[in-house]
């Protein structure tokens, strides 16, 4: 009798199966990337316009933008602005309101998605404290 060789059929496989898996699996790893570098951005944003209406409503207002930049470090591209300032002589219910926003760059996969929004606002209100 004659036994058949069936190792030959299976040549090629395990490489055919790798073609069609790593696209899949390298798009996965740059989008889990992507958004941990985003979601770090959002939570240093945050942060850095409560720093921001921190100092305008203690009545620093020069020292906002730079508070600002000090409370988000890997942030270059920062921008920050006071939407409502306090007055000289605030009343009780006066309030603050900074706006801080980044526009990144440098992202691998969302910089290539149509239609997402790639401006990251955060805003901060807090009363003046006068």
């Amino acid at each position: 009798m004659r036994r058949r060789r069936r190792e030959g059929h299976d040549r090629g496989a395990a490489a055919v199966e790798m073609a069609l898996v790593l696209p899949l699996l390298i798009v996965l790893l740059f989008g889990i990337i992507d958004f941990g570098r985003i979601y770090t951005a959002q939570i240093q944003l945050s942060q850095a316009a409560r720093e921001g209406v921190r100092m305008e409503s203690l009545g620093f207002p020069g020292d906002v933008s730079t508070r600002a930049h000090a409370a988000a470090p890997g942030l270059s591209s920062m921008t920050v602005a006071v939407t409502r300032a306090c007055p000289a002589a605030p009343l009780p219910n006066d309030s603050a309101e900074v706006t801080v926003g980044w526009h990144p760059t440098g992202l691998i996969l969302v910089g290539w998605i149509p239609g997402i929004d790639r401006n990251y606002p955060q805003t901060a209100t807090m009363r003046c404290q006068g």
